[in-house]
């Protein structure tokens, strides 16, 4: 059995009937498919007797009484057979039996089948809202998976849509690549503009490659924040800090440009002797001016690969991936769930359904079963008597019984 049930408003309005579909593997998203469960409701508490033993007993009862005595020939031919009458009142307590124990099988289906749906209306809601949470993250991820056109757009990189790692190399390496270029380049005239403040040269070069580190790190991480807030906004104090970030980070420019300034005009020392300064002929205000350019370009460039290379909805745009898979598992389980008590409660509806096929049936076997208990019977006697004529009688009987069984 196989059931499809659409899933959309009332998703247990056909419970209790059959609805077979043949297009299951076909169903689309919001379609229940309900399959018969692993294990269907099983509320029988009547079994019917193990006849082949009983024949078998039958047959060796039948020749004991014949061996014994207690049937002869003579009681074949009066077509009174005593053991008749022991089966028909077993018969007749077995058929009780049936009544009482098919009561109890309806009584206890019907427990069962309340208990259910009250189980299939948690699992259903369950499902419901495990569905409803999952199609809003579907429609927010669909919605962000457009790629950023502008600065403060809303929108997700290119690379973060596709989800491919290899355009981020291609996109990012060339940036990284000009950072580490730049630290490259700091380093060294770092070293020269602090080469009397350190200890040792181990110290001056730890200084300089920290200076250069931090002067190429702050911009960047400027840059990063300022995505934030063309893409999120931010109210006045936010935006006074950024200028403020600004104006600090633009003065500490100018005490190192003067830094620089004052080490091109110190005297060089080669070998003993003081020789001029490397700035020798220049005037300092162009010096100035030149240094000032320098560090203001390398903090603009830094600030600008951040700002480029950091898309606050690429970590949105994934969360809500994350959050989507994970409520699909959900939605998933639930929809399992749901399916598994809805064909449960469905197995116990068409249990409740052939109450009287079922009753009907046991009584057609227990009939026949008993027939056939009598005709064991009259096969051990016969074989207990040996006696041709006996066969005949008992014949007899057998077909007098089928004849004029109601």
């Amino acid at each position: 059995m196989r059931l499809l049930r659409r899933n959309r408003s009332r998703p247990n309005r056909s419970l209790g009937r059959d609805r077979t579909d043949g297009a299951e593997d076909g169903a689309e998203d919001g379609e229940v498919v309900r399959r018969a469960p692993a294990v269907a409701y099983d509320g029988d508490l009547y079994h019917l007797p193990d006849w082949a033993a009983r024949r078998r007993e039958e047959r060796e009862l039948g020749r004991a009484h014949a061996a014994d005595g207690q049937i002869d020939t003579l009681t074949l031919q009066t077509g009174g057979v005593p053991r008749f009458h022991e089966l028909e009142d077993e018969r007749l307590e077995e058929l009780a039996r049936i009544e009482e124990r098919t009561e109890q099988e309806i009584q206890r289906a019907r427990a069962e089948f309340e208990g259910q749906k009250i189980s299939l209306a948690e699992s259903q809601r369950a499902f419901g809202e495990a569905r409803k949470a999952l199609e809003d993250s579907q429609r927010r991820v669909a919605e962000l998976e457009q790629p950023s056109r502008r600065p403060g757009d809303g929108r997700p990189s290119s690379i973060a849509v596709s989800g491919s790692r290899w355009p981020v190399v291609r996109r990012w390496l060339p940036a990284a690549l000009l950072l580490l270029l730049l630290l490259i380049v700091e380093v060294p005239i770092l070293y020269q503009v602090i080469l009397s403040w350190g200890d040792s040269v181990a110290m001056t070069a730890l200084l300089a490659a920290g200076a250069a580190l931090i002067m190429l790190v702050a911009p960047h991480m400027y840059g990063r924040a300022f995505r934030s807030w063309q893409e999120h906004g931010s109210p006045l104090k936010g935006r006074l800090l950024l200028i403020g970030a600004a104006l600090v980070w633009l003065g500490l420019i100018a005490a190192v440009a003067v830094l620089r300034r004052d080490a091109l005009v110190r005297p060089l020392v080669v070998d003993g002797q003081e020789i001029g300064p490397t700035s020798d002929g220049v005037g300092q205000l162009p010096t100035m001016i030149l240094l000032l350019a320098l560090l203001i370009a390398t903090a603009l460039i830094a600030a600008d690969l951040g700002r480029r290379m950091h898309n606050p909805n690429d970590r949105r745009l994934w969360e809500l991936r994350a959050k989507r898979d994970a409520e699909s598992r959900v939605c998933a389980a639930a929809q399992a769930a749901y399916q598994r008590d809805a064909s449960y409660a469905e197995s116990i509806a068409q249990y409740l359904q052939g109450v009287e096929r079922r009753r009907a049936g046991r009584v057609r076997q227990l009939d026949s079963g008993f027939d056939s208990l009598g005709t064991a019977y009259l096969g051990g006697v016969v074989e207990g008597l040996r006696d041709p004529e006996a066969a005949s009688w008992a014949e007899r009987i057998v077909h007098h019984r089928r004849t004029s069984r109601p």
